[in-house]
């Protein structure tokens, strides 16, 4: 087995508690790879059919890069090149459906996949000394700026994707593609105003929708902003805090451990005995699911509330989806 612990400190000078004896060992990248990647490339998601997806391919690069893996790193960058980029607008199509007899059909972007794209590629620029990398990151991030980033009611808003949710009176907007540690990072790397905008106010944003009044004050997976600049739950979808809902603390977290932000969901996951938070939560009506959270959500709340977050171990009854959660988090607890 790869030493990939001391890979990683060697590498990218990651916090000295990473040379534990867990870290050492460090599985969980070659168990992600033997499970979610494809010997071409892709990352594919084994909840949904086999279908791979920006969001996937932006994962097995931060995961590649976090743990020294430039031969993975420059498959996945180049399956992703070949299968998803858009010519058009120089961002990804969301979804490679390989069972489809067009697997790209729906052209649309994931800008959350876009993002966590950028970032990768503008830290491995720094950390393997990479010019394409980071030339890469920079030609992705002013598609993002051009594309997917719009001023309204005096935020600069980061849209999930090209088409469907710029509407008339508002803008539907999804929490957890506010990366903030990648925005900021983008933002200084490019001296983009556009990016430091997004940054700043998309913790204006994320502050706006916890001060809602909602039975239950944590944020939603999909939420709505009006011309006036109030925020609600979108309507299009149930007013759940759910498996998209998870990822805002975990980049809260990456960005600022202390962020004022934490205080919601630090206070929601202390109301339940460790392993009994429920896998989601209405936060209109209150109803919550009558199942506990997978164990990738169970990581993301581990972090939040400042438990220990190890090595991860990538159990075989963990999806794509749970998996990558709980190396997300391992990177995220180490301010990767």
């Amino acid at each position: 087995m790869l030493q990939h612990g001391k890979k990683i400190m060697a590498a990218l000078g990651f916090a000295a508690a990473l040379c534990s004896a867990s870290a050492a060992q460090a599985g969980a990248w070659d168990e992600y790879k033997a499970r979610f990647l494809s010997p071409e490339g892709a990352v594919t998601d084994s909840y949904n059919n086999g279908m791979s997806h920006s969001e996937g391919q932006s994962y097995g690069l931060m995961f590649a890069l976090a743990y020294n893996d430039t031969a993975a790193f420059e498959k996945i960058l180049g399956w992703t090149e070949t299968h998803l980029a858009d010519p058009k607008t120089g961002l990804h199509y969301w979804a490679y459906k390989p069972k489809e007899a067009d697997p790209v059909a729906d052209k649309n972007n994931a800008s959350d996949g876009d993002l966590l794209m950028a970032w990768a590629l503008l830290k491995a620029g720094k950390a393997w000394k990479r010019k394409d990398y980071t030339q890469k990151a920079e030609q992705l991030a002013q598609a993002i700026a051009q594309n997917v980033s719009v001023n309204f009611a005096g935020y600069q808003v980061l849209l999930p994707g090209l088409e469907g949710f710029y509407r008339n009176s508002s803008v539907v907007v999804n929490p957890s593609y506010l990366i903030l540690p990648a925005l900021r990072d983008l933002a200084n790397a490019t001296h983009d105003k556009k990016f430091a905008d997004l940054y700043s106010d998309g913790k204006r944003l994320l502050n706006a929708i916890a001060a809602m009044q909602l039975k239950v004050p944590l944020t939603p997976d999909w939420a709505e902003l009006d011309a006036q600049g109030k925020v609600a739950p979108a309507s299009d979808w149930p007013a759940r805090s759910s498996y998209d809902a998870i990822r805002v603390p975990l980049y809260v977290y990456w960005d600022d451990p202390e962020s004022p932000l934490l205080k919601p969901w630090r206070a929601w996951f202390s109301s339940y005995p460790d392993t009994k938070n429920p896998a989601w939560v209405n936060v209109t009506t209150g109803e919550v699911a009558n199942y506990p959270e997978p164990d990738g959500l169970k990581a993301v709340r581990a972090l939040t509330l400042g438990q220990p977050v190890d090595e991860p171990v990538i159990a075989e009854s963990d999806d794509y989806y749970n998996a990558s959660l709980k190396i997300l988090a391992f990177l995220a607890k180490n301010r990767f």
